[in-house]
């Protein structure tokens, strides 16, 4: 019968260990929500003119959830190639200057368009690049 029997430990006293092994659960981290830029394909060109500006990064979302802010240009909508790239284009408007330029990320509860329900939004702003218009 001992043969059976392999895996049983005891204390100092010769007393049976009953302690069962359970699994510790962790809590539930969400995957964050905050965009991450990694380079801009130009950081710098000629105001007034058309510049488009690709990014790489990551955390980026479709259909207006992701947008830039560009000095005080706001919701500056971009074109969404994918989670990791997107483009968007400078404004022609902005004078001669350099400007902090943001990727935000608009998270509403749950990514989907609201049916009934109107949902706050929570901002969540990437580190700024600065963009220079000579």
């Amino acid at each position: 019968m001992a043969s059976f029997i392999n895996n049983i430990t005891t204390n100092t006293n010769g007393i049976i260990n009953s302690n069962k092994n359970t699994c510790k659960l962790s809590k539930a981290v969400l995957p964050s929500f905050t965009p991450i830029v990694n380079n801009f394909s130009v950081t710098s060109s000629i105001a007034g003119q058309y510049s488009l500006v690709y990014i790489n990064g990551s955390n980026f979302f479709p259909n207006g959830t992701t947008y830039i802010n560009f000095g005080p240009y706001q919701n500056i909508p971009v074109t969404y190639y994918g989670s990791f790239n997107i483009s968007f284009v400078v404004p022609t408007n902005a004078p001669s200057g350099n400007y902090n330029v943001f990727v935000v990320n608009l998270y509403n509860g749950q990514f989907s368009t609201s049916v009934r329900y109107t949902y706050p939004g929570n901002l969540n702003y990437s580190t700024p690049v600065t963009y220079s218009l000579t």
